[in-house]
């Protein structure tokens, strides 16, 4: 008896592996607190201290480079480049019969605009009035739709590049492309940073949310 326990095979427990769509659910779930998070400040409708301070700060130092740079900034993140962006890209995909990924940019980043919309919508927030500004701008400030379709289009490439060599070279040239695009929507003085803040985490959300959707119903 005792040899047949000593030669006995340990039994190991098994490994759980988790599904692939839990990942992308809590990189959605983070952001869309914060997002949340930042909204209840909003709706108070008193102005947001941080907020008053950084802009001001940042004028005060802004000088013709800085403020030339959110110029361009404010061109390249504007519809006329964005939009052309959101529809090509899904497009190109599909021409490259990479069906389920083409799938997911497109829903990924249209859900993006589509929710800082209806978000703009149900926040209701003016835009900052602290300086004349030179630039031509509508409707509500919170979220930013540039902040959103930068941080989308980031976010976007980043999953489709993951699996490559260039994966790291994608992630870091997206992370400073969303943050170089928030920081010029301060610097014109056309949004606070929690507008901008707001936009990072919405296009985040949406992309994210999209990803695990699909990796829920096995399509990426």
């Amino acid at each position: 008896m005792l040899r047949g326990m000593m030669t006995a095979p340990v039994q190991t427990p098994r490994t759980v592996k988790r599904p692939l769509w839990v990942w992308p659910i809590a990189a959605s779930a983070v952001p869309a607190a914060g997002v949340l998070g930042l909204g209840s400040e909003v709706l108070e409708r008193q102005p947001i201290t941080p907020d008053i301070g950084a802009m001001a700060w940042l004028h005060a130092h802004t000088g013709a480079g800085l403020q030339l740079f959110g110029h361009v900034m404010n061109a390249v993140g504007g519809p006329w480049v964005t939009t052309p962006l959101f529809i090509l890209l899904p497009l190109l995909l599909g021409f490259r019969r990479r069906w389920h990924l083409a799938l997911f940019a497109g829903v990924g980043l249209w859900l993006a605009e589509a929710t800082q919309w209806l978000l703009k919508l149900a926040y209701g927030r003016p835009r900052p009035d602290l300086w004349p500004s030179d630039v031509y701008v509508s409707g509500l400030s919170f979220p930013s739709g540039h902040a959103t379709a930068a941080a989308a289009l980031a976010a976007v490439l980043i999953v489709l590049a993951w699996r490559s060599r260039w994966r790291w070279v994608v992630l870091g040239a997206g992370v400073v492309y969303a943050a170089l695009m928030g920081l010029s929507r301060v610097v014109l003085g056309v949004h606070y940073p929690t507008d901008v803040l707001a936009g990072a985490l919405t296009g985040l959300t949406c992309v994210m949310a999209t990803l695990a959707v699909l990796l829920f119903l096995r399509r990426v």
